[in-house]
């Protein structure tokens, strides 16, 4: 069996692969101390951090680094190219970006890391509903080994939302005894004009006596988490409710 038959054939355009590509310009600044004393991982950063596109005679600022719960990709006019799994995790890139801009502004190399954080509300009635606890502890753990994974940094700054992944950045931070940390509450979108606020969502109640709800489903209310309603097909949408509507919620492995 030959390649023709494995593969369609393609044009010559299709095997048209730009293989190289003109590297960054500079020289990196290593001084002979440098050589015969820092770590050879020190400098094996400055390469990539040149390979990454910083210029090469600004390698030697102080590197601080940015840990944040990113969720999703947004493009640059906030249209989603991907979605993230909840508002409050969506446009945190651009609090992190403004804290680069003034590291930066101010002689210093921002790093950025990320480790993104679930909605329990997403995840209410299914299984996924188990992890939502579990994860500040691991992303925690994450965290710390993220910090510790660039031996050059200076300072930390954690950038975060929500009950999960602001208290993992929280306890990660705390871990630091060493380096000066801050910690920056990350805010959720924009309340809308006219409609629901996300941020407030805590209940979809199904009522389809109403003409409106049997087009739309459901209709949705937003109150805080203790308010109760008669209605039987409510779903509470928080964490310390988990217990109460998840069918295995009451067994144990």
């Amino acid at each position: 069996m030959t390649i023709e038959k494995i593969f369609t054939p393609q044009d010559d355009a299709f095997y048209a692969v730009i293989t190289h590509a003109a590297g960054p310009q500079g020289a990196l600044p290593l001084t002979p101390q440098m050589l015969m004393e820092s770590p050879s991982g020190n400098l094996f950063g400055m390469t990539q951090n040149a390979g990454m596109g910083w210029d090469a005679n600004k390698l030697t600022g102080k590197e601080v680094l940015i840990i944040g719960t990113q969720g999703g990709i947004r493009a640059g006019d906030g249209r989603p190219i991907a979605l993230g799994y909840h508002t409050g995790h969506w446009e945190i890139g651009m609090q992190m970006q403004a804290a680069a801009k003034e590291i930066t502004r101010n002689g210093g190399i921002p790093f950025a890391a990320f480790v993104s954080d679930p909605c329990d509300g997403r995840s209410q009635g299914t299984h996924g509903m188990f992890d939502s606890l579990p994860y500040r502890n691991d992303a925690a753990i994450v965290f710390r080994r993220l910090i510790r994974s660039l031996p050059t940094r200076r300072a930390v700054i954690g950038v975060a939302t929500c009950d999960k992944g602001l208290p993992a950045t929280m306890i990660a931070l705390a871990a630091m005894h060493d380096l000066p940390t801050i910690l920056v509450p990350g805010g959720a979108t924009l309340p809308p004009t006219v409609g629901e606020d996300a941020g407030k969502v805590q209940t979809c109640i199904l009522n389809p006596s109403d003409a409106a709800d049997e087009k739309r489903g459901y209709h949705i209310v937003t109150h805080r988490p203790h308010t109760q309603h008669k209605t039987p097909t409510q779903h509470t949408y928080n964490t310390y409710n988990t217990r109460q509507h998840h069918p295995n919620a009451n067994k144990t492995n």
